[in-house]
């Protein structure tokens, strides 16, 4: 989840960072910028992606901190199905946010 919120934040929100928060029962990352162009959240499970920064996203696989491009959150969902923990995707104001239960 880190390297998505690296990978694809907008990076044209200045004033803004990348926030992870840690509480008894969930774990929250909050990354500046909605979702690009026409992707939906009901879009993300099913593999939808958008490169918002090919140059960053390119970098990453060449470090192998990506495998594919739009393999990370149904991965993620996937991941948390199989463990039984629910996960919720929101756009809040300029913000998305993933929320993942411990």
């Amino acid at each position: 989840m880190i390297t998505n919120c690296c990978a694809h934040r907008n990076y044209a929100i200045t004033g803004s960072k990348i926030r992870i928060l840690l509480f008894h029962n969930r774990i929250e990352f909050i990354s500046p910028g909605k979702l690009p162009n026409t992707i939906t959240i009901d879009k993300l499970s099913a593999g939808v992606s958008y490169r918002r920064n090919q140059l960053l996203t390119k970098f990453m696989v060449v470090l192998r901190l990506m495998d594919t491009f739009g393999r990370g959150l149904p991965n993620v969902i996937a991941e948390a199905k199989r463990l039984k923990k629910s996960i919720l995707f929101e756009e809040i104001g300029e913000e998305f946010k993933v929320t993942l239960e411990l």
